[in-house]
């Protein structure tokens, strides 16, 4: 995830600083490649002006279902070898998943800092809304339906996230908005309770004691491991 918020900030810069002419001329000519053997017209100055007009909101959204994507494999792994090992149910599906995890996170008393530990309910709540986004984006053509409030999550203890005038979009199935600003809410939520679900778990099944602490260890980040995922890149 540390990954896609990099590689979400490098676009965002790059975007900002490229030079438009430059640009205008690395684009195919005339004709658009769309499958193996077609290739379709179109204008590449439209696309770029075009692309200028939606890009926030397009990259925000493409950002959104990687990152629950992301996060949806890692709980699955965590789960996968806890029920391997009998220590857990075995869940399939992400918003059983998610309910799950939560179902650890409910009585953290440890794992992160005590702010952190204090938003749980509220950055669970983050969790279950990019989930939510995910689904409308990718099954409903980008676009609100009912299913956005009636699939959330409501045990009591997470605090329930919708977009800022959602009942008036979702009535009216318009297209969702995500902006930087709310892409980088949900993914630093993401971000922040993976790491408290790991210290659970370490804690909970293994017998750990102490947690790992960015601010503590200090570490800086290693962009070479995180967008390759080699110690060593050599493509």
């Amino acid at each position: 995830m540390q990954g896609l918020w990099g590689l979400h900030t490098y676009v965002n810069a790059a975007v900002v600083r490229c030079d438009r002419p430059a640009m205008l001329i690395t684009l195919p000519e005339q004709r658009f490649p769309v499958t193996h053997e077609w290739l379709r017209r179109y204008d590449r100055e439209e696309l770029l002006r075009e692309m200028d007009n939606v890009f926030e909101f397009v990259h925000c959204r493409n950002s959104v279902v990687a990152l629950v994507a992301i996060f949806e494999a890692a709980v699955s792994r965590f789960n996968s070898t806890l029920s391997t090992l009998g220590l857990a149910p075995a869940r399939n599906k992400y918003k059983q998943l998610l309910v799950w995890t939560f179902g650890l996170l409910e009585t953290a008393k440890a794992g992160g800092s005590a702010s952190m530990l204090a938003r749980l309910p509220q950055t669970c709540g983050d969790l279950d809304h990019a989930r939510r986004l995910r689904n409308c984006i990718t099954h409903n053509n980008g676009s609100y339906e009912q299913f956005y409030f009636d699939d959330t999550i409501e045990n009591g203890w997470v605090k329930p996230q919708h977009m800022k005038d959602a009942v008036r979009a979702v009535a009216a199935k318009e297209k969702i908005f995500v902006v930087n600003a709310v892409f980088e809410n949900l993914l630093l939520s993401h971000i922040e309770v993976l790491h408290i679900l790991h210290n659970m778990i370490q804690r909970t099944f293994f017998g750990h004691t102490s947690d790992y602490n960015y601010a503590i260890e200090q570490k800086p980040i290693e962009w070479h491991r995180i967008l390759s995922g080699r110690a060593i890149v050599g493509m």
